[in-house]
């Protein structure tokens, strides 16, 4: 099943990983409440899209990735309680393929080995679904844990942020209470 764009509802998304489909290159696109679909358009785009709706800049959030040390694609910090961790979920045919696909860190209920021969990895979600992953064990986890410390990261940012905006607004009150003819400094 086709999912076009305006039928995608990026805030509730459990996972979106890249799949080959018949129409070649694709995404697969999970939701919290355990349906799936499929969309035409690749997984580079689909995270773009993801990116565009929360008002993420997606280029900033790589370079302040990179600034803590991390590798790879970074974890996708769209809201509070909301991160996307990056997992390679398949192998690449050739050269340019996308390979990893993005996983609600939130929705995460287990990980371990996998049955599969092809899948190192088995990730459980917590709305029953799973998702392979070809990395290891200790891979996938790390990348889980780094998702996690960068969403810990841009919260802490954030609180710093409304911490100085909560001082700017107490100094121009107590400057407005000094010089009540000018109270108006904008």
């Amino acid at each position: 099943m086709a999912v076009s764009r305006c039928q995608v509802a990026y805030d509730r998304l459990a996972y979106f990983r890249p799949v080959y489909l018949p129409d070649g290159d694709g995404t697969e696109i999970a939701y919290e409440q355990g349906n799936i679909g499929h969309d035409l358009r690749n997984v580079r785009s689909v995270r773009k899209a993801v990116c565009r709706y929360f008002a993420l800049d997606y280029t900033a959030l790589r370079k302040m990735f990179r600034r803590q040390g991390g590798v790879g694609l970074p974890p996708l910090s769209l809201a509070p309680g909301y991160t996307l961790a990056a997992v390679k979920t398949r192998t690449a045919r050739c050269a340019g393929d996308p390979c990893y696909g993005f996983i609600h860190l939130q929705s995460i209920q287990e990980v371990r080995e996998a049955a599969q021969e092809d899948k190192k990895t088995l990730i459980v979600l917590k709305n029953g679904l799973s998702i392979g992953s070809v990395s290891s064990l200790k891979t996938v986890k790390q990348a889980l844990l780094l998702a996690d410390h960068m969403t810990k990261n841009c919260q802490y940012i954030k609180q710093n942020e409304e911490l100085v905006a909560q001082l700017f607004y107490r100094i121009i009150k107590l400057l407005e209470k000094e010089n009540p003819a000018e109270s108006r400094i904008f």
